[in-house]
């Protein structure tokens, strides 16, 4: 009776697990466009299509990775009868051409009274610029194609100028968005303004504009204004790919040490220094005062070994730093859903057992051994995660 019972508990605790799992993020209606467009009369609400394939990663990741958030299906499921409808298949093929769908995901807003659409976005992009999105579809005058409208007819101001700017931030528009953001600077915006700075933050990327010698030149001045941690991730992030050169005229910040051993980093890779390329990285990751996960990302790229590309014209030495950083990567990345970095480190350290025999070559002890730094143990367990202690049994 009593493993009755427990049986019975946990079959209903999955269930209500999965219930609870089922019901989480955005509720896509099961029926046609024609039965949606009658659901939305009735609710009173507007029609919300997700255009995708079944071959577009970005529309997998939206499905996935935003669609199934809390604060995401408050608001589409409060606004929108919303429709899942894959462009390659039955009706989607013909609705596609309506709504002139031309990228995946296409994300487009339609008024269920006259058909027509009320607003249109696209791309892989974050929660809040998903959300973003129903700004334009709830509000006339936030739509895109009321803004475009008024751009082109040159009605414009500052406020306009932000709305529109925020409306292709969201959208993914991002040269247009700085575009725009130029021309909001002519207007006599400043970056002194928190609404501008936040905007210029979220709009505008890279150091190929005059802003961050703005920033650089006043930056005790920003400092006071926004602190020294918004500026400086500003900064850092906006001279991601900027020259050495460049970046040593500017004025210290947090990260500007780490970006310029990047750059000679890459330098070197371009040059195929490679002994000199691995001097680098190996200082960086003994380096406590640099962000290590930040750095195992930068390194997934160029640490990468393919076998079917042009892993064999490489140094063989460069071969064994590579897998050297890949097994950091492996051990020290701490999304547990990420295996991408798990595969490539099997890819690399198999490859290495195959050029080691076809070469005579003997892999290194430092291989064998355990990391000399970061997590010294392969597996998934998070560095801040500690163990259960252990109990002794009772004599």
């Amino acid at each position: 009776m009593k493993k009755r019972l427990i049986l019975t508990m946990v079959i209903f605790a999955i269930t209500i697990s999965t219930a609870s799992a089922e019901g989480r993020g955005i509720k896509f209606f099961k029926g046609t466009y024609a039965e949606a467009i009658k659901k939305a009369k009735k609710e009173k609400k507007q029609i919300f299509i997700d255009f995708y394939t079944e071959w577009c990663g970005p529309c997998l990741n939206m499905a996935e990775n935003i669609f199934v958030l809390d604060n995401v299906a408050e608001v589409y499921n409060s606004n929108f009868v919303s429709l899942k409808i894959d462009a390659e298949k039955g009706e989607g093929v013909e609705l596609a051409k309506k709504f002139q769908v031309r990228s995946f995901p296409t994300y487009t807003f339609v008024n269920p009274k006259t058909g027509e659409m009320t607003h249109r976005s696209n791309g892989n992009k974050s929660a809040k610029h998903f959300i973003a999105d129903t700004k334009g579809a709830l509000n006339p005058k936030l739509s895109c194609f009321n803004l475009d409208k008024r751009y082109k007819e040159g009605n414009v101001n500052e406020e306009f100028m932000i709305s529109y700017i925020e409306q292709k931030v969201a959208s993914r528009s991002t040269d247009l968005a700085e575009k725009l953001f130029g021309e909001l600077m002519e207007m006599g915006a400043k970056l002194t303004d928190k609404k501008i700075w936040d905007l210029y933050v979220d709009a505008v990327s890279g150091h190929e504009n005059p802003y961050i010698l703005e920033v650089s030149n006043n930056y005790s001045k920003f400092v006071e204004l926004y602190g020294k941690k918004a500026v400086d991730e500003k900064l850092t992030l906006s001279t991601n790919y900027a020259s050495v050169d460049f970046l040593t005229k500017l004025c210290d910040f947090e990260g500007k040490e780490y970006n310029i051993e990047i750059k000679k980093y890459n330098n070197c890779l371009r040059s195929e220094k490679y002994d000199e390329a691995a001097k680098i990285i190996d200082a960086m990751l003994a380096n406590n005062n640099f962000n290590k996960q930040d750095l195992l990302e930068r390194l997934v790229f160029t640490a990468r070994i393919n076998p079917n590309y042009n892993a064999d014209s490489s140094p063989y030495n460069w071969i064994l730093k590579q897998v050297e950083y890949l097994r950091y990567i492996a051990y020290n990345k701490y999304n547990r859903d990420d295996a991408r970095c798990h595969f490539e480190y099997a890819v690399g350290l198999e490859y290495l057992i195959k050029r080691s025999i076809a070469e005579g070559k003997q892999i290194p002890q430092n291989l064998i051994e355990a990391p000399k730094v970061g997590k010294t143990i392969y597996d998934t367990r998070p560095a801040k995660l500690k163990q259960k202690p252990s109990r002794k049994k009772k004599k």
